[in-house]
């Protein structure tokens, strides 16, 4: 008697244990439906679909599209999405063209982000001509000094635009999975986690001093959206939301 009543509680415990598990992958697949949705309607409504040149599923199964479109997604909550560009082509010194991931402009001055949407730890300095991933003892990953590679988009925003390099803030995003403990930079190289890049944002907004005129940011805009990958028809349809921006404002 004793050991059916062991058997029955044996299996009522592993009933309870399949439900439990069921309801956890119910509430996992239900939260990622919910973040699919969310990715779905921004994509589209942010104008990065126009703005980058890409399909939705290029970007969403592609890990470096995807941390672009995370980053520029949030950058348009603090600027606008008018003031907000993506996949921007100029001239290089060292090769024909250089792409910058995204930049937004503000009175403050130009942004210019260098996404890596890269985990594990990260080893680097300014000197090295390559930085390292590591993932685990046997994943290691080279890739190219991304403060090399953020250097040269702002000096062929410099040239492009005609600015001086104090109007420029340089930023390298690494996603929140990186560690950035062993790379080796001074402080005024801005190399951040994903929060920290829009904290320092925040920062630079809220206590910067003003260096770039309205009439600037709309001159330095229009001229940039020749260097992008959109359509003649979304170009006119962005000066006129700039346009209209500017009347809201008088």
């Amino acid at each position: 008697m004793a050991k059916r009543r062991r058997n029955e509680n044996n299996i009522v415990d592993s009933i309870l244990t399949m439900l439990v598990s069921l309801i956890g992958w119910i509430i996992i697949i239900f939260f990622r439906l919910i973040c699919f949705i969310y990715d779905v309607i921004s994509f589209y409504t942010s104008g990065y679909k126009q703005k980058s040149g890409t399909s939705f599923f290029k970007t969403y199964f592609n890990k470096g599209l995807y941390g672009e479109f995370c980053l520029y997604r949030k950058v348009c909550r603090l600027f606008g999405k008018a003031f907000v560009l993506t996949n921007i082509y100029l001239d290089s010194i060292n090769t024909e063209t250089t792409e910058i991931d995204v930049l937004s402009i503000s009175n403050k001055g130009i942004y210019v982000y260098e996404m890596k949407n890269y985990s594990g730890f990260i080893y680097g300095s300014e000197t090295d001509k390559q930085w390292t991933q590591v993932l685990n003892k046997w994943t290691k990953n080279k890739f190219y000094n991304p403060l090399r590679q953020n250097y040269a988009h702002t000096k062929a925003i410099e040239k492009f635009l005609d600015v001086c390099e104090q109007q420029i803030f340089p930023i390298v995003v690494f996603s929140n999975r990186s560690k950035l403990s062993k790379i080796s930079i001074t402080k005024d190289q801005n190399v951040f986690q994903y929060r920290d890049a829009i904290r320092f944002v925040k920062n630079k907004e809220k206590n910067h001093l003003n260096q770039i005129t309205d009439k600037q940011k709309e001159t330095y805009l229009v001229k940039l959206l020749t260097r992008t990958k959109m359509t003649d028809e979304f170009k006119e349809k962005h000066i006129e939301e700039i346009k209209m921006l500017r009347e809201k404002k008088s």
